[in-house]
């Protein structure tokens, strides 16, 4: 690579930015994992075909051309000069969803507000995707930060790592879960962006008061590329503003969210831990519920009437908060504490009355926390049978990812399944996870990976 130097020294810092991030990227072309070269036809025999969807497995071929899965049958003739993958039994199924993500949430806390600009916190965040794509899980539904670059670098090959279904910056009101300024940072709108805060200045989240700031701030997330709306309704454990059991924005506030967002044919999705935040958010006519741990059956029940998601994190409420690196903080691990002790009920309950429960670990910061974010399947367990996990972790966060409809950024086949034309997104497990769904928490235990029809890793080579 080489630029002007001197041309680049007269650019103004914005340009000189830009210019950075670009050969960053460029030089990740060599240090990240490799994919095949080509999208070719690949036809995959002698597997048992979990399909996202049944619970139980099939003996069935899958013929994949270029990035769609072309045939699942018993019986396929492979087109000549087709690779052929003999799985030797071993089960295939779709490539793993993670249904709360942050994948640009990728260091620590401090380090985000106070030690990294913007040009490492992206690099940081490369890795990130390229980790996720290496534990099997070839799409991603973020739900907060400014995931937009990061996802058209993926998209356009220049990086290795799953599709991402980006929020944008999450909307909060003034001293919500999303207000994350210091004591020594301005308002964004009384002070300026410049004095408003990292948080606000990167667009990590967005802070909005009113119903028509709200509407701006959907509209603005919508307009950068947001597939969906994420909007905080309530208290949380990470932010130090807000008590645990605050109600946030108004019910006029998140209905402006919802109608901008049903415009543009998508939906919103809602932090919301306790009763009241989760009430808010079905009144106003959000249709996907991030956390809700602290709840009553009633709210659960009509959760289910009115066939709105539930995305639950067992393994964030339930370990040990001392040991967790994301609650050091003592007022952080108190909330914890009080979220721990409804989550068990809460999930029950959804089970119970038939809510629709999808996978999802909002795991952030550091790689002390990241690196035990696939522990959820393991902290589920004791709800759920492995086929129901499995199904979890795919078709049914394949099912809200359709909801975006419009802005859909991925339009051309489903995914979490394994059907005829949708995305070739498939995983080899040498392990059954049917039989023990920590299998698939380790990732020696996948053979292949294959996203968007081609192979990131395989070991039957």
């Amino acid at each position: 690579m080489n630029f002007n130097l001197k041309m680049i020294l007269k650019m103004n810092l914005k340009n000189n930015l830009q210019l950075i991030m670009i050969s960053l990227a460029l030089m990740w072309i060599a240090t990240t994992v490799q994919a095949q070269d080509e999208k070719g036809t690949t036809l995959f025999t002698n597997v048992k075909v979990f399909n996202g969807t049944d619970e139980e497995l099939s003996n069935v071929d899958v013929l994949v051309e270029g990035n769609m899965i072309k045939q699942v049958s018993a019986e396929i003739k492979a087109p000549k000069g087709t690779q052929i993958i003999d799985g030797g039994g071993r089960v295939l199924m779709p490539g793993m969803i993670e249904a709360h993500g942050h994948v640009t949430y990728s260091s620590s806390l401090l380090d985000m507000m106070l030690n990294h600009d913007a040009t490492e916190q992206a690099i940081y965040s490369a890795r990130r995707a390229q980790d996720y794509l290496m534990a099997g899980f070839t799409t991603i539904r973020d739900m907060g930060g400014n995931s937009f670059g990061l996802q058209k670098a993926l998209d356009a090959g220049v990086l290795s790592g799953p599709r991402i279904y980006s929020s944008g910056p999450p909307i909060s009101q003034t001293s919500g879960h999303g207000d994350f300024r210091t004591a020594n940072d301005g308002h964004p709108y009384f002070d300026g962006p410049e004095l408003g805060g990292v948080a606000t200045r990167f667009h990590w989240t967005r802070i909005a008061d009113g119903p028509d700031e709200v509407r701006r701030a959907t509209r603005e997330n919508l307009f950068r590329g947001a597939a969906q709306i994420k909007v905080y309704t309530g208290g949380g454990v990470t932010s130090f503003t807000d008590p645990l059991y605050a109600t946030q924005y108004s019910h006029e506030e998140i209905v402006a969210a919802v109608e901008e967002a049903k415009r543009y044919g998508t939906y919103v999705a809602v932090h919301a831990q306790t009763d009241a935040g989760v009430v808010a958010a079905l009144d106003a006519g959000a249709i996907s519920i991030e956390h809700g741990l602290i709840l009553e059956e009633s709210t659960v029940k009509r959760m289910a009437e009115l066939g709105a998601y539930y995305n639950p994190q067992a393994f964030l409420a339930l370990q040990d908060v001392s040991k967790n690196p994301m609650f050091q903080d003592p007022i952080q691990q108190q909330k914890n504490r009080e979220v721990a002790k409804g989550t068990p009920q809460a999930i029950e309950w959804a089970k119970k009355h038939g809510v629709k429960i999808l996978w999802g670990t909002d795991v952030f910061f550091g790689d002390d926390a990241f690196v035990n974010f696939r522990q959820e399947f393991a902290y589920r367990d004791r709800f759920f049978k492995p086929i129901e996990q499995m199904q979890q972790v795919t078709g049914i966060n394949g099912e809200v990812l359709a909801l975006s409809t419009w802005k859909n950024p991925y339009p051309h086949g489903a995914l979490g399944v394994i059907k005829e034309g949708a995305y070739a997104d498939i995983l080899l497990i040498e392990k059954d996870p049917t039989q023990d769904i920590k299998v698939l928490m380790d990732s020696d235990n996948l053979a292949l990976i294959m996203k968007d029809g081609k192979i990131y890793k395989n070991t039957l080579q």
